[in-house]
C-alpha cells in the first residue's frame, strides 16, 4: 500500500466529513451523522467497484484503522474531560439499574427471538450477546454537541455505556466458553483499582510534576500520555481501549488543568481524528448485506430487538429509580446505536464456535444492517427527545447575556454620573 494514497485518502475523507458534517447542520441535524453518510457514501464506491481500493485505501488499511481507533479513544477521553463527577455520584444507581436492564433485556429478547426462528441454544444466546453493548461514541459526539452530556441523563449513560461494554465483554466469554470468568472480574476490579483509585488520589502530583518539565505543551504532552497508557491497559484486558481513554479524562476532570487543556484536545480530535473515525464507521457499511433474503430476516428481527429492548430496557431501569418518562426516553434512546463492540463479540463468537461457519455470513450481513440502522436513527432521536433541554438552555443564555448586558450598561451610566 504506497504511502500517497493513504495521505490521499484521510485527505478526502476530512474534507467529505467536514462537508457531510455542514449539510446535516444546515437541516438542523447533528453534524455526525453527514460524517457516517459521506464514509459509507466512499467504502461504497469501493465496495461496488467504482474506485479502486488501491487509490481509495478506506478498507484493509492498518494505518486508517489505527486512526479511526485514534479518533474514538480521543472522543471518549474528552468525554470523560466534560463528565461532571458529582452528577456521576449522583445518577449511578439510576446507571447502574438501567445498564442490567438495558443489558438483560436484548439478551432475554434475543434469545427467544432466535429461537423462534430456528437457531440452537448457543447460538441463540450469542446472538443475544451482540444486542447487549451501546457504542459510545456515537452517543458522546451527540450529547456533546447538542450540550447535554453534563446532564443528569448524559452522565447516566455515560456510565451506563461504559458498565455495558465490560458486561458484553464477560457475556460473550461466557457465551464461547473460553477465558476465565473469575480472570476477567479480578482484571476488572484491578483496573478500576489502578485508573480510578490510584489515579484519583494521584493525578493532581502527576500534573504538578508535568508543569515543572517547563516545556512547550509539556502539560498536554503528559495528559495525552497517561490517556494512552490506560487505554493501552484497557486494550491489553478488554480488547476496550476506549474505557481507558474515558477512565483517563475522569480523572483529570476533578482538575482545573484538565478543562484547560480540553481546548487542545478538541483541536486535535475534531480537526482530525474524529472525523476519521466516523468516515470510516460509515466506510464499514457495506451496501450489498441488503441483498441477502435470510440475512434481511435476521436483520430485521436483530434490529428490531436491538432497539425496542435497549429503550425499554434502559427506560424501564430508570423509571424503576424515580425517573420520570421524558428522562428515562432520553436514557433509553441514548443507548440504541451499535458499532465497535457488537463486532468484536461477533467476531469472538464466530472464531470461538458459538456461531458456526454455515451461519457465520449471515450473521455478519444482519449485524452489518441493525449496526447501519442503529448509527442512522440514533442522532436525529436524540436531537428530537431533548429539544426542549436545548431550547431551554438557549433561552437560558440569552437571558444570561441580557443581564450582562444590563449590569454593564448600568456602570458604564455610575462612571458617566460620578
Amino acid at each position: 500500500m504506497e504511502p500517497e494514497w493513504i495521505l490521499f485518502t484521510l485527505g478526502v475523507a476530512l474534507i467529505v466529513g467536514k462537508i457531510g458534517d455542514n449539510i446535516m447542520e444546515r437541516f438542523e441535524l447533528p453534524g455526525v451523522l453527514g460524517e457516517i453518510l459521506m464514509g459509507m457514501i466512499l467504502g461504497n464506491l469501493i465496495y461496488f467497484g467504482i474506485i479502486s481500493p488501491e487509490y481509495l485505501t478506506l478498507h484493509s488499511n492498518e494505518t486508517f484503522e489505527f486512526l479511526a481507533k485514534l479518533g474514538i479513544i480521543f472522543l471518549l477521553f474528552l468525554g470523560g474531560l466534560d463528565t461532571d463527577i458529582e452528577m456521576i455520584k449522583r445518577t449511578g444507581k439510576v446507571a447502574t439499574v438501567s445498564t442490567l436492564m438495558g443489558v438483560f433485556t436484548p439478551l432475554i429478547m434475543g434469545y427467544f427471538g432466535l429461537k423462534l426462528m430456528g437457531y440452537p441454544s448457543r447460538e441463540a444466546f450469542a446472538g443475544g450477546v451482540l444486542l447487549t453493548a451501546t457504542s459510545i461514541g456515537i452517543t458522546v459526539r451527540v450529547m456533546m454537541d447538542l450540550g447535554v452530556l453534563r446532564s443528569e441523563v448524559g452522565a447516566a449513560s455515560l456510565s451506563a455505556s461504559v458498565m455495558d461494554d465490560f458486561l458484553g465483554i464477560a457475556l460473550i466469554i461466557f457465551a464461547v466458553g473460553t477465558g476465565s470468568i473469575l480472570g476477567l472480574i479480578g482484571k476488572m476490579a484491578a483496573f478500576f483499582i489502578i485508573t480510578g483509585i490510584l489515579a484519583w488520589y494521584s493525578i493532581d502530583k502527576y500534573v504538578r510534576f508535568s508543569e515543572r518539565l517547563h516545556v512547550e505543551k509539556g502539560v498536554l504532552a503528559m495528559v495525552l500520555a497517561l490517556m494512552f497508557l490506560f487505554s493501552a491497559l484497557a486494550e491489553k484486558w478488554f480488547a476496550a481501549a476506549i474505557e481507558g481513554a474515558f477512565m483517563a479524562g475522569l480523572v483529570l476532570s476533578k482538575l482545573p488543568e484538565g478543562r484547560k487543556i480540553a481546548e487542545d484536545v478538541k483541536a486535535i480530535g475534531y480537526g482530525f481524528l474524529i472525523p476519521i473515525f466516523f468516515v470510516y464507521t460509515g466506510a464499514m457499511l457495506d451496501l450489498k448485506v441488503f441483498a441477502s433474503r435470510e440475512a434481511l430476516a435476521l436483520a430485521v428481527v436483530l434490529t428490531t430487538i436491538a432497539v425496542i429492548g435497549k429503550v425499554v430496557g434502559r427506560g424501564i431501569g430508570a423509571m424503576i429509580m424515580g425517573w420520570d418518562f421524558k428522562k428515562s426516553l432520553q436514557m433509553g434512546i441514548g443507548s440504541i446505536p451499535r458499532t465497535e463492540v457488537a463486532l468484536v463479540d461477533l467476531m469472538v463468537a464466530i472464531h470461538g464456535g458459538a456461531i458456526p461457519q454455515s451461519d457465520a455470513q449471515k450473521f455478519i450481513a444482519a449485524t452489518l444492517i441493525f449496526i447501519t440502522v442503529s448509527v442512522l436513527i440514533t442522532p436525529p432521536l436524540l436531537k428530537w427527545v431533548f429539544k426542549e433541554d436545548v431550547e431551554r438552555k438557549k433561552k437560558e443564555k440569552a437571558e444570561n447575556k441580557k443581564e450582562k448586558v444590563k449590569e454593564t450598561k448600568k456602570k458604564i451610566a455610575k462612571i458617566k454620573q460620578s
